[in-house]
This record gives C-alpha cells, structure tokens and sequence, in this order.
C-alpha cells in the first residue's frame, strides 16, 4: 500500500545569522478552531492573528522581520526539521546541536462550541539528549507589527499591552525587558522540560501551572485523534488525506462554520511580485468542493455547519455575494500596510476588493452543494428552499451577462466559459433538487434553460483554430478552469473536443514537471508571473481517472503528493523551476484537491473491480 512518508527535511540555522525570510517548506500550522499559527523550524511563530482569522496580527514577522515573532530557539548552530504527533496538529519541532538534542511542542486547546474569543498558544520544551542552551524570544508586534506594545514585568512572565489589547506570557524562565522585547535564556539537561503559555486577552499574567498545560496536552490530542478516527478511507492515500483533513479542520472558524481559503494574507504568488491576497475569508464557490470533499470523508457533520452557514447568508435578502467574512461580513475593503512583505513582495494587502465582483459561477457552487448536503442526509428548510430556488431564478435572467469568473480577473469582464460551464450546473442541481423535494417548482423551464446554455457554450467556447474550449467566448487563450467540464458532468472526459482541449493545455500552460499547470497566461490587469495552480493539476489528475487512464492518474497524483511541505501542507501554488512553494499557506483548495481525487480513482478503482 502507499504511504507518504512525509519527508524529514533538515533545515541547518546559525545563531544571529536567520535569514529574514524562510521557505514555507520550514513552516508548519497550529489552531484552536477560531485562528491558525505558522511555526517556523527554527522554533519561531511568525505568524499569529488572535483570537480570530482577521484579526490584526501580533506576530507578522512572516511579512517583515520587524514585525513580531515569538521563537525558541538553541544559542549553538543547529540542525531542526518538523512533524506531527500522529493523527493530531500537535507540532513537534526538533533541534539537534553539537552537545545535545531540544523538541518543541506546540498546540493550541480545541475547545469545541466555545464562543469567548480567547487564544493561548502553548510550547512544551524538552530536553531528550545530552544538554542546550535555550533562547526565547518575545517580540510582540500590534497590528500587523505597526504597533510596539509596553511591556509590564511580572514574577510568573511578562505582559504586552497595546490599548485595550493585550498579549501575556506565562514562564518558568526568568525574563529580562530589553529593546521592545522580552528575552530569557535557559540551560536544560537530558529529562528536563517546561512550558511556555502566551495567552491573548489575560488582564494579567498568571503562573504556567494554572494552565494546566500537560492536562490541556492530552485533551487536544485525545480530540485530535478521536476526530481522525471518522475517516472511513482506508486506502492508498490514507496518510495524505488525513493530513488533508486534519489541515482543513484548521481552517474552520468553528463559531460560524465559516471555512477560509487559507489563514494568511499577501504571500506572493511569485517571489517579488504584487499577485498578494487576503485570504483570510470564505469564498461561496469553495463551497462545492469543500461539500464534496467532507462528505465523502464521513465529516457530514463539519460539512453541514458550513453550509448551514452559508444559507444563513442567503436568507438575509442581500445578493448572493462571492466572499463573506467569518461572521457573515459583507464589506472587506482592500488596503495596503507598509511592510516589506514576505520575500520583499509588495503591496502588502488586507481586505479583498473581489467581494464586489459579480462572479456568474457563485450560484452553481452553493446549489451544488446544497444538493450533496441533501443527499448525505441533510434536511433543507422550505425558507431555504425558497432562496434557493430564488438564485436559480437569478440564474435565469443573468447568465448572459459577462462576469469577472473564477479568477477574480481586474482586467474586465467576459462570457467565461467556467462561469458559463456553473450556470448550466445551478439550473441541473436545482432541477434535481426540486424534484427530490417534491417541490412546486419551473423545472422544465430550468432544464431548458440549461439545455440553452449548454448548447451555447459548446457552440462560442469552442475555437477551432485553437483546437480547444477557451477561457472565454471568441477568445484563443486557454484557461485550465475548463478541465471541470467532465468533474460537474457537463461533458463527459472521453468527449473528443474536450480531449483536444486537454491536449491543448498541456503543450500551452504546462509550468515544469507534469502535472503541473498554470491556470492561464494572457494577461489580468493585475501584471506579473505566477506559479502553477495546484488546483487545475488536480483538476487535471481526475481527468486522466475519468477518462480511464488510471495508471497515469495515480502516477501524476503522486508527483502532486511530492510537492506537499516536508508536514503534508500545500500552499496555492508551486514555482515551476524550484518547485518551492508559493501563495497563501496552507491552502484550502489545494487539500481539497487532493481529497477529492483520492476518492475519484477510490470511485473508480470500486467501479473498474464490479465493486
């Protein structure tokens, strides 16, 4: 059976010699299901939002190295590399030095339907062999790091304020105050160990055992394991998906449901450049394949508070909007702070402007995902429904209007064939929905109307002279959002146009070693390179499933799997010569990916056997 072995990279550090930037290969996520923190191997939190996803951040070191971290770190050169404890996001970070061997614990507590916003972070260090010489470092930044806090001394730690804000930190360590920052150093012997609980919010600082940090150890991994343990895929590709899942949980604003796109904003989608997002939202269209993907899990529970929240947003009688904040927010005004951004990438963004695009395909990804909710058992609402069947009617008078499409493109707007391709899906997912109802509902009207806009797109996608279905009507570039086309039914993989267009980008937007795509290369009023897409690779990988090539299915799928971080995380894109990683980190979609199409060839493998 396969296995991924997640690769035990070593990163080497020389003290007062860390570079202002690692690779998000060095970096590793923690989450207690209202925020996420990224843990570098050099024992350094460099990125940390508390106590939500959108909060202003106090560690932002991630996207300047003035603007706050929290590390851990041996005072000797060092060698370190990174897992999870397994079936848990308890990350274990080790120093090997010359005298002695240092492992760095850390988790948040998963406090399930907890609603004060609170958030602690919490590092175990033990000594496992011979003897270190510790450094921790307490540098918080307020507000993006724009903020240097005061700092108040006390006998069990330190507290930084800023306002209202404040950010404590418990320790057995002495501390001194010096520049802005606390320090304190530490000689630990073989069998020794100690806890460090930085705590947002606290009023003041209290004694480390008042946390009960090795009590709150074992309960975060006791829940960690006994969630994993609902996986019923048993498969090839066990390991990767529970690493998927275990990744995707953390991205879950549990208070809402909300899931968002990934926990970080502005890491470029090209080393130097200005392709930098906040992704620290929900986007609507992720709502399909996030149903998809959790459903087939067994996770019917995460998958219906997800959608239950996003119907939630429906029923306010506001337009169906592309992104919602994690509470339901429709206003996520884009600007800009002055930080060097990470890799020297600027403009450093928060906010997202795309909010206010109109993105046709929006409608088809909640009624799909309605309908998978519905057949795994969920029940809808006649005030859901009657929302529902709203949209498809919106459907009905705009899908000839040009849109932005799934890209989110500042360039203008087209007839997208992707959007098109989502429009023909609301109709036929609302039509079966109607019809499993027994809904009084115009689903003769709806099915020919999406008759209508599948005739059309087969006619104006397609160019001959190119040989493909473009990006959009009359154009001849190609776009690899296409590849969805058999994914939603819309055509089956083995037509022959939708083979040619197969074809057709893989000689044109092929980025490195194959699988690998980049999703379009005309230009989208934002300017400058990108890295391939990992989504449209996966896209491309159940493709080859769906068309009955297998063999090269799973051989393309495990050079995706290869491009996991040495933990099993996926950033949005990878750099086609390097292959480093690149965008916004961890990404949802890219787990997602993955996910489904281990359960596509599982599908298939069952369908092939006369399971």
């Amino acid at each position: 059976m396969f296995s991924k072995k997640f690769n035990m990279q070593s990163f080497s550090f020389e003290p007062g010699q860390y570079p202002d930037y690692k690779p998000l290969e060095a970096y590793g996520v923690i989450g207690d299901s209202r925020t996420a923190v990224l843990v570098g191997a050099d024992g350094s939190i460099d990125w940390a939002c508390l106590p939500d996803f959108d909060s202003p951040a106090q560690f932002a070191a991630l996207l300047d190295p003035k603007a706050g971290r929290f590390a851990v770190r041996p005072l000797a050169p060092f060698r370190a590399w990174q897992r999870y404890e397994q079936g848990t996001n308890v990350l274990v970070t080790e120093f090997l030095t010359p005298q002695g061997r240092v492992r760095v614990r850390d988790f948040m507590p998963y406090m399930q339907r907890r609603r004060t916003p609170t958030a602690e972070i919490y590092r175990r260090l033990e000594c496992v062999e011979g003897h270190v010489d510790l450094e921790v470092l307490f540098e918080p930044r307020f507000d993006y790091g724009l903020q240097v806090p005061e700092f108040e001394a006390s006998p069990y730690g330190v507290l930084a304020r800023h306002g209202d804000e404040t950010l404590a930190l418990s320790s057995e360590i002495p501390l001194r105050l010096e520049d802005g920052r606390a320090v304190g150093h530490l000689h630990m012997e073989a069998g020794q160990d100690t806890f460090l609980v930085a705590d947002w919010g606290a009023a003041r600082v209290h004694p480390v055992s008042s946390y009960q940090p090795d009590r709150r150890l074992w309960k975060v991994r006791t829940f960690w394991r006994s969630w994993i343990d609902r996986l019923d895929y048993h498969g090839r590709y066990r390991d990767v998906v529970e690493r998927s899942l275990l990744t995707l949980k953390l991205l879950v604003y549990e208070p809402t449901g909300a899931i968002v796109a990934a926990p970080t904003t502005s890491l470029p989608e090209w080393p130097g450049g200005s392709r930098n997002w906040d992704y620290r939202f929900s986007w609507v269209r992720d709502s399909a394949f996030i149903l998809r993907a959790l459903f087939q899990a067994g996770y019917v529970e995460e998958g219906t508070a997800y959608l239950d929240w996003l119907l939630g947003q429906c029923l306010e009688g506001q337009p169906l909007r592309v992104l919602y904040g994690i509470r339901g927010e429709h206003g996520m005004p884009e600007r800009t702070l002055p930080l060097r951004g990470y890799l020297d990438s600027r403009p450093v963004r928060i906010g997202n402007e795309a909010v206010e695009q109109f993105q046709l395909d929006i409608y088809g990804s909640l009624l799909d995902a309605a309908l998978r909710y519905e057949q795994h058992g969920g029940l809808l609402t006649i005030i859901e429904w009657e929302r529902l069947q709203a949209l498809a009617e919106e459907v009905c008078r705009r899908w000839r209007e040009p849109d932005s499409g799934i890209w989110e493109v500042r360039s203008g707007v087209f007839h997208y064939t992707y959007s098109k391709i989502w429009a023909w899906v609301a109709l036929t997912r609302a039509a079966q929905l109607a019809r499993r109802l027994g809904a009084d509902a115009p689903v003769e009207a709806w099915e020919r109307e999406a008759h209508t806009i599948r005739e059309e797109v087969l006619e104006k996608a397609w160019n001959p002279e190119v040989g493909a279905f473009t990006q959009y009507y009359g154009a001849e570039a190609l776009d690899a959002s296409v590849l969805i086309m058999p994914l939603v039914g819309f055509l089956p993989a083995t037509d022959e146009r939708f083979q040619q267009t197969v074809q057709r980008c893989l000689e044109r937007l092929a980025a490195g070693p194959f699988p690998l795509l980049y999703r379009y290369l005309n230009d989208d009023g934002v300017g400058g390179p990108e890295g391939a897409f990992l989504l449209p690779s996966f896209w491309l990988v159940e493709v080859l499933a769906l068309a009955g090539d297998l063999r090269r299915a799973r051989a393309a799928l495990d050079r995706l799997i290869e491009r996991m971080n040495p933990l099993g995380l996926y950033a949005e894109e990878v750099h086609p010569e390097t292959l480093a990683l690149l965008g916004n980190f961890p990404q949802g979609f890219s787990h997602l990916g993955l996910i489904n199409v281990v359960f596509r060839l599982e599908e298939l493998k069952r369908v092939q056997e006369g399971w």
